[in-house]
């Protein structure tokens, strides 16, 4: 009876049950089970799939038993998903926006070499989702060996563009015209400003915007950090691809309260917090020097032009920053110390 479904209990541990009665030893009563399973209603379907108490093992079995690409992004979404229940997904679907999700997933790439592994051997996967992944690896985490190995290719430049993907961010950026932009199209979810926009804590994101957004190739996403309202400028300023990343730099819409933000992160791309320091129009303000100062991140040379425009107060309170460099502690004293002789 439990094998046809036929048992008192909730839809979850129904699927559950049958899940485990698909390894039975009784040929007839696992594949009743597989049966069963495979009739289950959509929605039992996608409140089993979303329920972070899931078990891992079902998670993996609707993997490969689903080719619905709704119901699989469920699963990678699932933070009960194992690592190679998602390992299996990134090495067997053909599925850009599945592939993307999973390889937009930096916590559990960071963790898994299977998942890397299984991404490398996708034919499905282009060759700029495997740079991005390997790129992050890289600059994010300092791996250098037992990455995957792929052969060189030709790169034809961007359209409207002498240059390459693999050339200088700032040149590609610079170069990257009008017409390559206009011809990308994005979600007006993702472009207009919502009412509540400014309520939102600036670490918490929409889950629905996330998703949009891991979907996106680099060039719509280069597009949206130009274009796109706070909420994908936050999420897109920590973006893997530095590219993307710088570009949220050139966003017009882009505040003094957000670039001040940005200046205390500890997970920007240091390249961010250099062009920050370097601009005129941001580094004047004091909030911006402040929080540039005492970010571990930010160039030591120039925390060290900086420090001598904070104000009394600030300086003494560096002294109480242990993630700064020695460097600066030592000529925040000498700072203070000139200062002292001079009244």
């Amino acid at each position: 009876m439990a094998a046809r479904g036929l048992v008192p209990a909730t839809p979850k541990d129904l699927t559950l049950i049958l899940y485990f009665l698909t390894m039975d030893e009784d040929r007839d009563v696992a594949e009743e089970a597989r049966k069963t399973l495979r009739g289950v209603p959509p929605d039992v379907f996608s409140t089993v799939l979303s329920d972070a108490d899931t078990h891992p093992g079902l998670l993996g079995y609707f993997a490969r038993m689903l080719d619905d690409e709704s119901r699989l992004q469920q699963i990678l979404l699932n933070n009960s998903a194992s690592d190679s229940t998602v390992a299996y997904l990134a090495e067997k679907t053909h599925s850009q926006a599945l592939i993307e999700l999973i390889a937009n997933n930096h916590e559990r790439v960071a963790r898994s070499d299977s998942i890397v592994e299984a991404i490398s051997k996708n034919p499905a996967v282009t060759r700029s989702t495997l740079d991005g992944v390997l790129e992050f690896l890289k600059l994010y985490l300092g791996k250098t060996s037992g990455l995957p190995v792929f052969p060189e290719e030709e790169v034809e430049p961007l359209p409207g563009t002498d240059i390459t993907p693999r050339e200088d961010y700032v040149a590609l950026l610079d170069e990257v015209n009008e017409s390559f932009l206009d011809a990308i199209d994005l979600d007006a979810e993702l472009i207009e400003d919502s009412d509540d926009e400014e309520e939102h804590a600036p670490d918490t994101h929409n889950p629905t915007v996330m998703v949009k957004i891991s979907m996106l190739n680099v060039g719509q996403k280069i597009k949206l950090a130009i274009l796109g309202n706070r909420e994908a400028r936050t999420i897109l300023i920590k973006d893997s691809n530095r590219i993307v990343s710088k570009a949220v730099l050139k966003n017009p819409r882009l505040t003094d309260s957000e670039i001040v933000l940005i200046s205390q992160s500890k997970i920007v791309n240091e390249d961010i917090l250099r062009e920050i320091a370097e601009s005129r129009k941001w580094a004047r303000l004091y909030q911006v020097k402040l929080a540039l100062v005492n970010n571990p991140k930010t160039p030591t040379h120039m925390s060290m032009n900086l420090l001598r425009q904070l104000r009394e107060f600030d300086l003494r309170s560096l002294r109480w920053n242990k993630n700064l460099p020695g460097v600066i502690s030592t000529a925040v004293k000498q700072i203070m110390q000139e200062r002292r002789e001079k009244k």
